[in-house]
């Protein structure tokens, strides 16, 4: 009986693991702050509600649109600006660089970058050198955002 107790027990904690992870795409913005999918009304309530964000964003050459990257990380500080917009800061990463021939990413040691993602195609991005504390880059990019919620 005992067993019996652990693996029905085990079973349901792997369950309800599982179960915590089921992340739904609730908003989908293009670059210009354009909604592709969703209601930005529903991601706002999300939010409100407590719901933890996930984002995911990504970026390709000009010349060649087979080498793009993909993104995705959870927002660890969100941000509704009257009501109609969404911002979601990341934690900062170390700097990382694609070599699409060599088909790797590395990291560089001295960089440092984060991103405000928005709602509204405005997203605020930062580099600065992890070693002396130096902005190397501060600017806007247009980033097309598609907005994840844990259900």
């Amino acid at each position: 009986m005992k067993k019996t107790t652990i693996i029905i027990s085990i079973f349901c904690l792997s369950f309800t693991s599982l179960a915590q992870n089921n992340w739904e795409l609730v908003y989908h913005n293009d670059k210009n702050g354009k909604t592709f999918e969703g209601k930005i009304e529903n991601l706002i309530e999300a939010i409100r509600n407590g719901e933890r964000v996930r984002i995911n964003w990504s970026s390709q050459r000009q010349n060649d649109k087979t080498k793009k990257v993909e993104h995705f990380t959870e927002a660890k500080f969100l941000t509704i600006l009257s009501d109609t917009i969404v911002f979601a800061q990341i934690d900062p990463i170390i700097g990382q660089t694609p070599n699409y021939d060599s088909r790797m990413v590395t990291l560089n040691e001295k960089l440092e970058w984060v991103i405000i993602a928005a709602t509204n195609g405005k997203s605020d991005s930062m580099m600065r050198n992890a070693v002396t504390g130096e902005i190397i880059s501060h600017k806007l990019i247009p980033f097309e955002i598609k907005w994840f919620i844990n259900k």
